[in-house]
């Protein structure tokens, strides 16, 4: 019996706080509706999220991409921001940016609006066509 207790007790001290507000600690890793794993590191009052998982898509020949990366700041309702993508051709280099935004934080679950950033239409100087359209995504904490 005592063994018991003291594995439970082991296993209480391990486990995260369950999220209820977005003004909780964010930091770890999240898992998204379509399987798809993120990172979020906390930095003060900035949230920083990278992915866990191969992020390329299709690029036109000479045309490479790094992976997304999401950065917030927290504001009274949740956070805001930019998802960020590097694009690079023959040595000129344009950096991507859309709107994000986390809008709830309950249930260990945070709900995110987002767009991806657009691939540039030029390059030297960057020039950016239409925006991609945004959605709603629903991410969840991985266990510990």
């Amino acid at each position: 019996m005592k063994r018991v207790a003291i594995a439970l007790a082991i296993a209480a001290c391990g486990r995260r706080a369950e999220v209820t507000a977005c003004t909780d600690d964010l930091g770890g890793p999240w898992k998204t509706e379509s399987g798809q794993r993120w990172m979020i590191i906390e930095a003060g009052k900035s949230l920083e999220a990278y992915t866990l998982f191969d992020d390329t898509r299709p690029a036109p020949a000479g045309i490479e991409q790094g992976p997304r990366v999401i950065d917030l700041a927290r504001t009274a309702q949740g956070a805001e921001g930019d998802v960020k993508r590097r694009y690079m051709r023959t040595g000129d280099e344009c950096l991507g940016r859309a709107p994000a935004h986390l809008v709830a934080c309950r249930e260990d679950t945070l709900e995110l609006v987002l767009a991806d950033p657009a691939p540039p239409i030029a390059y030297a100087p960057c020039q950016w066509g239409r925006p991609e359209a945004s959605r709603r995504e629903r991410w969840r904490r991985e266990a510990k």
